[in-house]
């Protein structure tokens, strides 16, 4: 399985959005660069965010995008949703009618369970609870999280970590 890149950014943006709540709005152009994805592509996914989602625009040379919601309430499910849909990672697990085969497919059950694991680990998580950055909790793996590494862009938009000085 893997995300849309219109998702994977979404979420990033959504990110930017949690960690500005208490600072007032941002905008696309200081988003963009904070997580060096186009703008262009941003302002596509804005549009959806803003017409469906918890997201206000506000006008003004202040101006920008900010939460109408706390980032506590707003549920990982919820984003993913917006952005990527409710299709199931197999159609078939919305809705068995597009497979002839789905009374009695093998594989049928394993896609069931991966999209219930799925969708029951994005809906027990906030935007804030991925927005927390505790150093000294650990990650959903069980391992520590690290406090003095930021995640910048390696070759080909692949992320890396490098030591704050």
């Amino acid at each position: 399985m893997q995300l849309s890149k219109r998702t994977r950014y979404g979420f990033r943006l959504m990110i930017e959005l949690a960690n500005n709540y208490a600072k007032g709005p941002i905008s696309l152009f200081e988003i963009s660069k904070k997580q060096n994805l186009s703008e262009k592509y941003l302002e596509q996914i804005i549009i959806q965010l803003k017409a469906t989602g918890p997201i206000t625009a506000v006008r003004g040379p202040k101006g920008g995008y900010r939460l109408s919601v706390h980032p506590s309430k707003i549920t990982l499910k919820s984003i993913y949703d917006l952005l990527e849909g409710s299709s199931g990672i197999v159609e078939c697990v919305q809705d068995p009618a597009v497979c002839g085969r789905s009374n009695c497919c093998e594989c049928r059950n394993l896609w069931v369970t991966i999209e219930k694991g799925i969708g029951d680990t994005l809906k027990s998580k906030t935007l804030a609870d991925l927005t927390a950055g505790d150093s000294g909790k650990k990650d959903s793996f069980g391992k520590r999280k690290s406090g003095n590494a930021r995640c910048i862009s390696g070759s080909r938009g692949v992320p890396r970590k490098q030591e704050v000085k």
